[in-house]
C-alpha cells in the first residue's frame, strides 16, 4: 500500500513538473528581472519555448534527485528552491554573462549593443517621479501628468495612468521639449508610429 501511494505521488509530481508549471516560475522571475524578453511579433510562441526549456531543466533536476533516493517531498522542495534562488543566483547571471559576451563581440565588429527590454518599458523604467506629456503628430497636447502606472509591453495594449499636475504650466510641445533638452538631461521621448503619438518623459532627480 505504501509503495502504491509513493508511486501515485511520484507520478503526480512528475506530471506537475513536466506540464510546465515549474518552468513558468523560472520564466516569470527572469521576465520580471528583464533578463529575457519575448519577440513582440511572436510573444506566445517565444514564451512557450522558454517555458519548455526551463521545464526540461526542472525535469532533469527532479530525476537526478529521485535517482539519489531522496523523498518526493525533499525533491520537490529542492526543485522549488532552485526555481527561485537558482534562477536569481545562477540562471540570471549566466544569461547576463552570455549577453555581455555577445554585446562585446558586436561592439568589436562595429555593431551596436542589444538590450533585452521593449522600447516602452525602457522609456518608463525608473523609480523616480516622471512628468509625462503625450502629444499627437501635430504637436497638440493629448494629456499630461505624473506617471502613476503603465502596463508592461508584453501586455500588448498601450495605456498609462497619470496623476494630474497640481499646478498648470506651459504644456505646449515646444516649451516642454525645450525644457527637456536644456534642463533635464535624463529626459526621453517615445515616438509611436502606430498610434501617431509622441511621449516626452521628464525624470525628476
Amino acid at each position: 500500500m505504501r509503495n502504491e501511494l509513493y508511486k501515485m505521488v511520484f507520478s503526480f509530481v512528475t506530471v506537475l513538473i513536466t506540464s510546465g508549471s515549474f518552468g513558468y516560475i523560472n520564466y516569470n522571475i527572469l521576465d520580471k528581472l528583464n533578463v529575457i524578453v519575448d519577440r513582440p511579433n511572436d510573444v506566445e510562441n517565444d514564451k512557450k519555448y522558454k517555458v519548455l526549456l526551463f521545464t526540461g531543466i526542472n525535469i532533469g533536476l527532479y530525476w537526478i534527485l529521485s535517482s539519489l533516493k531522496m523523498k518526493v517531498s525533499v525533491s520537490i522542495l529542492f526543485v522549488l528552491l532552485f526555481d527561485v534562488l537558482g534562477t536569481i543566483c545562477i540562471i540570471a547571471p549566466a544569461i547576463k554573462l552570455i549577453d555581455f559576451l555577445i554585446n562585446k563581440k558586436r561592439v568589436s565588429t562595429g555593431q551596436s549593443e542589444t538590450l533585452k527590454v521593449a522600447t516602452r518599458d525602457y522609456l518608463f523604467n525608473s523609480n523616480k517621479p516622471q512628468a509625462t506629456y503625450i502629444y499627437d503628430f501635430d504637436n497638440n497636447l493629448i494629456s499630461c501628468g505624473w506617471l502613476d502606472y503603465q502596463q508592461t509591453a508584453d501586455n500588448g495594449y498601450f495605456d498609462v495612468t497619470l496623476t494630474p499636475f497640481s499646478e498648470e504650466g506651459n504644456n505646449g510641445y515646444e516649451d516642454v521639449s525645450e525644457y527637456a533638452r536644456d534642463k533635464s538631461p535624463n529626459s526621453k521621448m517615445l515616438v509611436d508610429f502606430e498610434k501617431n503619438i509622441k511621449i516626452i518623459v521628464i525624470q525628476i532627480d
